[in-house]
């Protein structure tokens, strides 16, 4: 049998250990964490009784952050996974726990990994900068509270490929006129799919354009006109085949992607 049960266990024995002692002592398992599945990508087009809308998942509140669930990020090869905020006001820290489906299938012993314990101030995000590409993660946390008490969160999964390269623009250049410019990247063999982003400094979601061919990667801006003196960012993402993987009675969507290193460019 895989040893991928281990990981439901403690659920079963918290549960049966709630409550309070007759000392007084806390023994009330926290409220089970809720991981966020992945919500989709910044440029979906979503139709609602006939309107269409551009999705763009960045919080207005942090710049940095999509709101998106478990996600590749711009920064490295990492997998960002996110929970909705704990219900709980007592939770001491968190342990992150990941495994990979590869090793699941090669049933290595303990594939199982803690690979951070941090402290919880309200975080509803964690980062792993450790996992390697073409590889189907999955991750899933364990909140602690004060008394010591602890808690297993559902599990969810993704798998990078690799970054797209960026190429031109080259990093700050400038132009006279944003239809001057002309977007390329370096593309890889097993994207699926492309999509060409532009934001402006408060990100907002400025043009967006998915390549019908992914052997083509050099795309003229046609959106709407830019002012001079505005400043804009653009990445490129890319999108492998989504798949369904059945683990101990339980089916789970994992995503394919990665998202380009960002650029600067100004419009003068």
């Amino acid at each position: 049998m895989k040893k991928i049960i281990f990981i439901f266990v403690p659920i079963l024995l918290l549960l049966s250990c709630t409550g309070k002692e007759s000392l007084g002592v806390d023994t009330d398992a926290p409220n089970k964490p809720e991981l966020v599945s992945h919500l989709g990508d910044t440029g979906d087009i979503q139709s609602y009784q006939g309107n269409t809308d551009t999705l763009n998942f960045y919080n207005t509140n942090d710049l940095d952050f999509e709101n998106n669930g478990i996600d590749a990020i711009m920064d490295g090869n990492w997998i960002k996974t996110q929970w909705h905020r704990l219900q709980d006001s007592d939770i001491d820290f968190l342990k992150i726990y990941r495994f990979s489906w590869q090793d699941y299938l090669n049933d290595t012993l303990d594939f199982v990994q803690i690979i951070d314990t941090v402290d919880y101030d309200n975080e509803i995000k964690y980062v792993d900068k450790t996992p390697m590409i073409d590889k189907d993660y999955f991750y899933f946390i364990e909140a602690f509270d004060e008394a010591g008490n602890s808690t297993t969160s559902d599990t969810t999964g993704y798998k990078l490929i690799y970054k797209p390269i960026l190429t031109s623009p080259s990093i700050d250049e400038s132009f006279q006129s944003i239809y001057q410019v002309t977007f390329e990247w370096q593309a890889d063999s097993n994207v699926n799919q492309y999509r060409l982003l532009v934001f402006n400094e408060e990100r907002e979601l400025i043009w967006r354009k998915t390549p019908l061919d992914t052997g083509y990667f050099s795309e003229q801006y046609d959106g709407p006109p830019v002012e001079s003196g505005t400043t804009l960012i653009w990445r490129v993402d890319a999108f492998g085949l989504s798949s369904e993987i059945y683990i101990e009675d339980n089916y789970y969507i994992v995503n394919t992607g990665a998202e380009s290193i960002e650029r600067y460019l100004s419009i003068n």
